[in-house]
């Protein structure tokens, strides 16, 4: 863990989210850029490992899979026994963080959903469930940076670097909530934050991101068909967004856009000079999620889009399929890569 002082040099620095920590300097940072186009891993692709040991789970396959970068997600720095208490009340593959509660309302789905089918949740929860979100969420709130700057530090010493967090912020997140999430990915070094939040959260959120000086990257939930007046969903609805703040891009899930309706390769096209980043999900025009090359999802020419235009936006692999009896999360994480390797050859 970090030491009180490390923290201490960091909050004197008035950089404490964008700079080195004191021995992660001497590290030998592995880079996963390839010809041009930054590559990471969204940690969320591995949200269906156990929760104890994660973090060195994540670490050990980022190296071996020779990826420098990472999306880090909420749920892998909470402590498991309050984790898997809060879990079955959450909405189908929300998976953590902030949504935990939502702020206001026990039974909060938890952000736009994730993963396959999300979006809702699961309607009342029993009081001990609701007492365990609630826990979950006090954690969140009360958590000393101390906890945030040792992860950072447990990244760097292995040559890591977290560039990106999923904060995983609710539709009814509270405004505190919405702080301390900007508070923690300056405390991770990370440059933005992700969410996939609503337009009304965004709006709310505009002040704060900008009280803190935190770039926030909309992930949103592309479906052309919604029709949720507030949700972040169409085209038009990103650039409601945008417009609330200059601090403000987004960060597409290309999987979900697939999935949604949407013409994913042309939105980059369109809007590139406000993307941040992509996360990077194979899915058919069904909304089934499937190993990279087997979906509707033209990974490969948003890959070589971003190569031959020189667009500087990072790409996180994104796994969310069902992994293979012979085979393991790891694995995917991995071949996804190699993925990207042949497809940027």
């Amino acid at each position: 863990m970090n030491t009180r002082r490390d923290f201490a040099q960091l909050a004197m620095a008035g950089t404490a989210g964008w700079m080195l920590l004191p021995d992660a300097a001497a590290a030998t940072k592995i880079s996963s850029k390839i010809h041009g186009v930054q590559m990471g891993v969204a940690g969320y692709s591995y949200n269906t490992l156990p929760k104890q040991g994660l973090l060195d789970v994540i670490v050990n396959s980022m190296v071996d899979s020779g990826i420098g970068d990472c999306l880090l997600f909420a749920a892998s720095t909470e402590p498991p026994e309050l984790a898997d208490k809060a879990r079955p009340a959450r909405g189908r593959g929300t998976g953590g963080g902030f949504a935990a509660s939502g702020g206001r309302g026990i039974a909060a789905s938890g952000g736009q959903g994730r993963g396959p089918g999300a979006g809702g949740g699961r309607g009342p929860v029993s009081p001990e469930q609701a007492a365990a979100l609630e826990a979950l969420r006090q954690w969140h709130l009360t958590v000393s940076m101390d906890h945030y700057t040792g992860i950072r530090k447990k990244f760097a010493d292995a040559g890591l670097e977290i560039y990106s967090y999923d904060a995983s912020l609710g539709n009814t997140t509270a405004d505190e909530d919405l702080n301390k999430a900007c508070e923690v990915t300056k405390a991770l070094g990370a440059h933005y934050m992700m969410c996939a939040v609503t337009r009304s959260v965004a709006k709310r959120l505009a002040p704060i991101a900008e009280e803190h000086s935190v770039k926030v990257a909309f992930q949103g939930r592309p479906n052309m068909n919604s029709t949720d007046p507030d949700a972040m969903a169409k085209p038009a609805d990103f650039e409601e967004a945008l417009g609330y703040s200059k601090n403000f891009g987004t960060s597409i899930d290309v999987g979900d856009a697939t999935g949604g309706g949407w013409d994913a390769l042309k939105f980059i096209e369109d809007t590139h000079s406000r993307i941040f980043a992509l996360n990077l999900k194979d899915r058919t025009k069904a909304n089934v999620s499937m190993p990279w090359g087997q979906g509707d999802t033209r990974i490969k020419d948003i890959l070589r889009l971003i190569r031959d235009k020189k667009y500087p936006i990072r790409c996180y692999i994104d796994c969310d399929f069902t992994t293979q009896p012979d085979t393991t999360r790891v694995a995917d994480v991995k071949r996804c890569m190699e993925f990207a390797k042949a497809a940027l050859a």
